[in-house]
């Protein structure tokens, strides 16, 4: 008999503990995963921002405070400034719905310039520039809600004056920053601000926010600085701050999320090294007589040790195997498959984290396996067979 029939056989000589020991490892292997793509995720977004080029302008105390439409212009007369984007909040809603998505409103002929990387086509970009309630949504929203293009959709505002606006479905955006975003025009949301309320014209001409395209990464740095000294001494003082420095400080709002995550999965790992660790003591605990058998039959101490931590990593590399293998394999299988939080990236789980769940259950079984394995080895043939 080889070695691999008889680890193979000792794994299945109590079926129940076995199986409930790989739920466990998979289980727990599950959320690391999770946990992990959640941290890849949005580490992926902050590397895609990074590559853009992008500055975000806004208001140095409060993000809800509006900065004037002139602002704008200005800015984009600033050496190194290749396009400036006004947006603002705009919080749309479906009446009597539970899904939450971020809508925005960007200035309609800098908005293809700034974000360049919606990968709109030229019959996109045509009805963007000529449908004056044009909206553009991102795949994952549209697949959800079952838009497409050319479809109307009403939405009503969250945010002061609560207006109800009806837009039109002019292109779906497969980029993969913006699974969840819905973009409307901002002319269109000004005119129906004055049409519509009392408001002010200084609140009518407003956004929230400038999103400022530079035209070399050189300049970055020197744009960002010149546009904070800029208004220093103004009503308006600005705070100004790469794409990436913005997500990571709005993802923050919800909590420091990847500390958070890669926390809970080193406690996980732990769990499942116990659990792992408890069951190999048991099984070798009930065997000490036959492994001292073997060893009065020839087998080295090498050997015995060996075959103990075979037994025990076999057992976190299934358990690694089901709990991430088959959830990537299901993700990958699907253009639309992962996890969907409102204002946050799809979440996937990549190959590498897979690969990284899979090598944490075998180093959760190698280390289970190594206490019972060198007691076993270690223990006096003479020793072992008193206790059978």
């Amino acid at each position: 008999m080889t070695c691999a029939t008889l680890v193979l056989r000792n794994l299945g000589r109590r079926p129940g503990r076995t199986l409930l020991t790989l739920a466990s490892v998979s289980l727990s292997l599950f959320l690391f995963v999770g946990l992990r793509a959640v941290v890849t995720s949005m580490e992926r977004v902050a590397a895609d921002s990074a590559g853009q080029l992008r500055l975000v302008v806004h208001q140095k105390t409060t993000m809800t405070t509006l900065l004037p439409l002139r602002m704008g212009r200005q800015i984009r007369e600033m050496n190194g400034v290749r396009a400036v984007c006004g947006v603002r909040w705009f919080g749309g809603r479906i009446e009597n719905s539970p899904e939450q998505f971020p809508s925005l409103a960007a200035e309609t002929l800098s908005f293809p310039r700034v974000y360049s990387d919606f990968d709109l086509s030229a019959d996109e970009l045509e009805a963007w520039h000529r449908t004056r309630n044009a909206a553009v949504v991102g795949s994952g929203l549209a697949r959800r809600m079952h838009w497409r293009p050319g479809q109307r959709v009403a939405l009503r505002s969250t945010v002061p004056p609560y207006l109800t606006l009806e837009f039109q479905v002019i292109g779906v955006t497969e980029a993969a920053a913006y699974p969840n975003l819905f973009v409307l025009r901002l002319d269109y949301l000004l005119d129906a601000l004055h049409e519509e309320t009392e408001t002010s014209a200084d609140y009518d001409n407003a956004v929230n926010f400038f999103w400022v395209k530079a035209d070399s990464s050189a300049n970055l740095e020197r744009v960002r600085t010149a546009i904070d000294a800029r208004y220093a001494a103004s009503p308006h003082a600005t705070r100004t701050e790469p794409e990436e420095a913005f997500v990571a400080q709005f993802t923050k709002m919800f909590g420091d999320l990847p500390t958070i995550a890669n926390a809970v999965g080193t406690i996980v790992i732990a769990a499942v090294l116990l659990v792992v660790l408890n069951t190999m003591s048991i099984a070798i605990r009930e065997r000490t007589g036959e492994l001292s058998l073997l060893k009065a039959l020839g087998y080295s101490r090498r050997r015995i040790f060996a075959l103990v931590l075979s037994e025990s990593a076999l057992l976190g590399l299934v358990g690694g195997l089901i709990g991430c293998l088959v959830p990537y394999l299901v993700f990958s299988r699907s253009a639309s498959a992962g996890l969907r939080i409102p204002y946050f990236p799809v979440i996937t789980i990549s190959l590498a984290t897979a690969v990284t769940g899979i090598g944490a259950g075998v180093l959760v079984g190698l280390l289970s396996g190594l206490a019972p394995a060198w007691r076993v080895a270690r223990l006096p043939v003479t020793t072992a067979l008193r206790s059978v």
